[in-house]
């Protein structure tokens, strides 16, 4: 009964859960980035059928240019992915309607956590990622405000 339960109450999530999909493009502007320097590009494509979302990220700054993609599954359930040829192991769940996610980032031996808060506006333009990111050096926090390029309002 209680696994009847618990796959009813997963499967309502599933229904009022947003749809991130889209062509996403950072305003600059708009966003905090903190201790960073802002990119000069930061764009995101996601391909979010639940409970799995792929998101193919690229950025180009000061630092150079790098693309990646990040997968995830919104069920709590571990992913791999890999971050300019470092691991990524992250933890995705649904907080209402922002997916929490949480990150471990093994960058040149450093154990960086990231803890992302992602949410989608009501008229489903913009999305924000609120970032904190734990390193060796400190703790940063970010805010990334993403507006919608493929002109769909799913």
């Amino acid at each position: 009964m209680k696994t009847a339960l618990a796959l009813f109450a997963f499967s309502l999530a599933a229904l009022a859960a947003p749809d991130f999909s889209g062509s996403w493009k950072a305003n600059v502007s708009k966003s905090n980035f903190g201790a960073m320097p802002s990119p000069d590009k930061y764009t995101r494509v996601i391909e979010h059928k639940e409970p799995t979302v792929k998101i193919e990220e690229s950025q180009a700054s000061e630092r150079g240019e790098w693309t990646g993609i990040i997968n995830l599954k919104t069920d709590g359930t571990p992913t791999n992915s890999e971050i300019r040829g470092n691991a990524l192991k992250s933890v995705a769940r649904w907080d209402g309607d922002v997916l929490s996610v949480k990150s471990t980032l093994d960058f040149n031996g450093n154990a960086i956590e990231l803890n992302d808060r992602i949410s989608l506006s009501a008229d489903k333009q913009t999305l924000t990622l609120q970032r904190k990111i734990d390193t060796p050096n400190g703790v940063l926090e970010q805010s990334v405000v993403f507006e919608r390029q493929d002109g769909t309002g799913k």
